[in-house]
């Protein structure tokens, strides 16, 4: 069957702090959907975030959960600055009112976005199948591996000025799981970095995640 994304409203879109929140959903389905979590960089809105992932979740058919920085929460427009509590994510899951396939909810972070997952990156094992981490990350600010070995995607440029930051994440994820790929862009500075992530790319991610549901 043919999958169509269309945008629908998220099920706390009428809360203020939540109304630049987006969920692309396929506009029919049979079985539950795998599901990609976005959060977005500084001084970035949800929506565009989304947009990076749209076209190749309309052929994959997954959905598409892009969530705006809490700003009820105390968040104005970074995540890492934020750096709230990682359960505040699991619960806007939660909260979905469609068909999600728990093997298959991915957490995906551009920029400031992928700096707040790494510092975090001990929280994410007991829901999440797998992360991406694009153009940014840190290591975490605690020590010990998660419960359970999460593989990574890293897709990232060397002439970012924050390179380092990534690598140091890279090899603390190394040290927890051996299912890290390292895809580097040499010579992308962050504006390459973004540019990276174009549909075929895009495609060959989500591949690679399809092919890693949580057990």
């Amino acid at each position: 069957m043919r999958l169509t994304l269309v945008m629908v409203a998220a099920t706390f879109a009428a809360t203020p702090a939540y109304a630049d929140t987006t969920l692309d959903v396929p506009a029919k389905h049979e079985d539950k959907l795998p599901l990609l979590v976005v959060l977005h960089g500084d001084r970035e809105r949800a929506d565009a975030a989304a947009r990076r992932w749209r076209a190749a979740a309309r052929e994959r058919g997954w959905a598409v959960l892009s969530l705006q920085c809490p700003r009820d929460q105390g968040c104005k427009d970074s995540w890492w600055q934020w750096n709230g509590d990682p359960a505040w994510l699991v619960a806007q899951i939660d909260a979905l009112k469609i068909p999600v396939d728990a093997s298959r909810i991915v957490l995906v972070g551009w920029s400031g976005g992928a700096t707040y997952i790494g510092m975090h990156a001990q929280a994410w094992s007991d829901r999440f199948a797998a992360i991406v981490i694009h153009g940014g990350g840190q290591a975490p600010l605690a020590d010990g591996c998660p419960d359970r070995a999460l593989p990574a995607y890293f897709l990232v440029g060397d002439k970012n000025p924050l390179h380092g930051l990534a690598t140091d994440l890279r090899d603390w994820w190394q040290g927890c799981t051996k299912d890290v790929t390292w895809d580097l862009v040499r010579g992308a500075d962050h504006e390459h970095e973004d540019r990276a992530l174009d549909r075929k790319k895009a495609l060959a991610i989500l591949d690679w995640l399809a092919a890693r549901p949580r057990r």
